[in-house]
């Protein structure tokens, strides 16, 4: 499941010029309106599309590759994230901004099964499928979206739609403690694959390694990891929310809009 830390206009912006769901708090029916730059850019812009496409082109180059040297004949499978990864959220976030609520609303939304496609996602799901290489949804969605978000998938025209690909934030036989966590869950699909590629809107998405953001925002075990990007990490674009917020708020909770913008002010650079 989503859960809900916004964005302002400030972080959106400064997010987006760096081209480039787990999150925390709840809608308190306030204006939204902060979310309003972001979620324009992610509907409406040419680029927000070519990111998609880029992303899944150098996917496609490296599952490829990984096949190709497959001599051994191991069961081969691609890890993706669900949420602003293989689907479009977007239009839930702009009941957001038009005064919805966000626990509620989420839930509404996800039972409609009415995401869309994000661009490239399905061709490549698909052609991973004509490669023999099977693709596992790993979501911190919980266990009450199973269906939903099983038909989702299906209704768009994605391969492996079956309760056995798709782990949820519930499926905690592989639990590290963290119920956001995605590792125990990278592991169980590792038990029986070797994951050639993983594919997230989030660092969280890759790897354990990126989940403590107190040093730097997270961005030192980004450096000490920089050849998997492109490698086997393809990261897809989302100024709307993410973990990233968290460190910008000092990992506070419940905070007044006035509070969270005197916080990403006093974090912005000049030089």
């Amino acid at each position: 499941m989503r859960l809900p830390i916004l964005t302002t206009f400030l972080a959106a912006n400064l997010l987006i010029s760096c081209q480039s769901k787990s999150q925390t708090g709840t809608s308190t029916g306030k204006s939204q309106d902060n979310l309003l730059l972001a979620v324009s850019w992610y509907q409406n812009s040419a680029e927000m599309t070519a990111l998609y496409y880029q992303g899944f082109n150098i996917a496609r180059q490296r599952l490829n590759e990984a096949v190709d040297k497959n001599e051994a004949g191991k069961s081969l499978a691609v890890v993706v994230d669900i949420d602003e990864t293989m689907l479009d959220n977007s239009p839930f976030e702009t009941t957001l901004i038009k005064g919805g609520n966000f626990q509620k609303g989420w839930y509404e939304w996800t039972k409609k099964a009415s995401a869309r496609a994000l661009p490239g996602a399905v061709d490549f799901a698909n052609y991973a499928k004509s490669r023999k290489v099977e693709i596992f949804y790993i979501t911190n969605r919980d266990s009450s979206e199973r269906k939903s978000t099983l038909q989702n998938l299906e209704n768009v025209g994605f391969p492996y739609t079956t309760d056995d690909h798709l782990l949820t934030r519930n499926d905690m036989s592989y639990s590290t403690g963290n119920t956001s966590s995605k590792a125990g869950r990278r592991a169980k699909v590792a038990e029986k694959h070797e994951i050639i590629l993983l594919l997230g809107d989030n660092l969280n998405d890759f790897s354990e390694i990126f989940e403590d953001r107190h040093v730097n925002n997270g961005k030192e075990a980004v450096e000490k990891n920089r050849e998997s990007f492109g490698k086997k990490f393809i990261i897809l674009p989302n100024p709307m929310y993410g973990a990233w917020e968290k460190p910008l708020y000092d990992y506070k909770e419940k905070l007044t809009e006035d509070k969270k913008t005197e916080l990403l002010k006093s974090k912005l650079r000049t030089d």
